[in-house]
């Protein structure tokens, strides 16, 4: 192999002139070398100056498109926390155990009411129209709205209560 070193600061400036900084100038132009190097372990090079010029050509086209994919946040750390964007999404331990034991009452409250007040209450909350769940148990819509308000009202009396009372079951 001929001395390729003769030509380093020719890279270099030939880096810098695709508006790069020294450093990575410096840094393209050690990559091209590594890569000369490992390319020379198994083929010859006849002319390694153009082989790295292309190297180096190839590794500034992937940079740009590295660059332009990976964009980091033009924000300080501060004004990030400022905004909320820091905060730890996932509540708490004490808010999980409670919302856990607010879903355990509301069960027992469904279990409570009649099966029916239940279906009816759980598909209207699954998100499906009155006049749906009429259709599916052909019953009228106004049947479907008094079972939901039936529903509505007790568990909203157990969420303002938190009380352990439930209420009988009807049939």
């Amino acid at each position: 192999m001929r001395r390729p070193f003769g030509f380093y600061a020719r890279l270099i400036r030939a880096c810098q002139k695709r508006e790069r900084t020294l450093e990575d100038a410096e840094d393209l132009v050690q990559e091209a070398f590594l890569r000369l190097f490992e390319y020379e372990r198994s083929m010859k090079v006849r002319d390694a100056e153009a082989f790295l010029r292309r190297v180096i050509t190839n590794l500034s086209i992937n940079r740009f498109h590295r660059d332009r994919i990976v964009t980091f946040a033009e924000e300080s750390a501060e004004e990030l926390d400022e905004s909320g964007s820091l905060i730890d999404p996932y509540p708490e331990p004490e808010r999980i155990i409670a919302a856990r034991q607010l879903l355990d009452r509301i069960a027992s409250v469904l279990t409570a009411v009649s099966f029916r007040t239940s279906r009816i209450f759980i598909a209207h909350r699954a998100g499906y129209s009155y006049g749906e769940i009429a259709a599916e148990l052909g019953i009228s819509p106004r049947t479907v709205k008094k079972h939901i308000s039936r529903a509505t009202s007790i568990l909203s009396g157990v969420i303002r209560c938190q009380g352990d009372a439930t209420p009988r079951r009807r049939s």
